[in-house]
């Protein structure tokens, strides 16, 4: 690490030991004076946010709107101070679980469970009642290109229980996770380019990651779809739900069901999504 990474580093692990000290209360205050700074004085991929949740509902008026980039600001705000807190808000956070017979009936089958997720709501909290609870996880994630944050970032997710593998590494590993009956993460809610398949996402034709799909036709591996919603008592819902499948699923039927899954549930709770993503970015000009 050259000197800029190394200071990156340290000022990320002086910053979570300080978040970790202090009340929740006073994480909470942070996270709505961030938020409301960033909304106005922070201005990246604000428009790009603003136009797709335009896209994604075109009847809803500008206010609507302004107040949904709102509270995904601070959503994506709470996630960065709960992440850098973490094993103190894993351990402070009452979860409310449903559907969890359905991840546990899953891994009593041995041949892994694929769980599908994106971007949305409190994604690191979520991951952590995983290792909290003992699940076997593993997650696809990206390389860091500051080598300071990209071990900071390793370290506190293999804290609480979760390892992983960077996205353009061998797949070999991936299968071997799955063959010993583990739970691989995949956030599949990212533009995938030419890489992708072509779904509709709120009515709109968009390039979606196929290894989900991919990685179950080829080992049979359970697909069960997982994200966490937040409630006014400060506490979180986390659901699981299994796909419905055709009795011949292809790439493109098994992409199109998860993502109306998620389409399902950013509907539900808008403000919950991360639309900073060029989402339809190879569909949409």
């Amino acid at each position: 690490m050259n000197i800029r990474e190394k200071f990156t580093y340290y000022f990320l692990h002086y910053l979570s030991r300080y978040l970790k000290q202090v009340s929740n209360k006073n994480r909470v205050r942070y996270t709505n004076w961030l938020s409301g700074f960033a909304y106005k004085y922070i201005p990246i991929r604000k428009n790009e946010a603003y136009k797709n949740i335009k896209l994604a509902f075109p009847n809803k008026n500008h206010q609507w709107i302004e107040q949904v980039l709102k509270g995904s600001y601070k959503t994506v705000v709470e996630n960065f101070i709960d992440f850098l807190s973490i094993s103190t808000t894993v351990q402070t956070t009452t979860f409310k679980i449903e559907n969890k017979k359905i991840i546990d009936e899953a891994l009593k089958k041995n041949k892994g469970i694929i769980l599908i997720t994106g971007h949305f709501g409190l994604w690191e909290k979520w991951a952590a009642w995983f290792g909290k609870n003992k699940y076997p996880l593993w997650g696809i994630i990206q390389r860091q290109s500051n080598k300071g944050s990209d071990l900071f970032f390793k370290e506190t997710r293999e804290s609480y229980g979760m390892r992983h593998i960077y996205r353009k590494s061998s797949l070999d590993q991936a299968y071997k996770i799955l063959k010993e009956n583990k739970i691989l993460i995949l956030a599949s809610d990212q533009d995938a380019k030419h890489r992708g398949v072509i779904v509709d996402f709120f009515n709109h034709k968009t390039s979606v990651p196929k290894g989900a799909a991919i990685f179950h036709l080829k080992t049979g591996a359970a697909l069960i779809f997982s994200v966490a919603t937040k409630n006014i008592d400060g506490s979180m819902t986390l659901s699981f739900s299994e796909l419905t499948l055709e009795n011949e699923p292809s790439i493109e039927s098994i992409t199109q069901s998860y993502t109306k899954m998620l389409e399902d549930k950013i509907s539900e709770f808008p403000d919950h999504y991360f639309w900073f993503h060029r989402k339809w970015k190879s569909t949409i000009n």
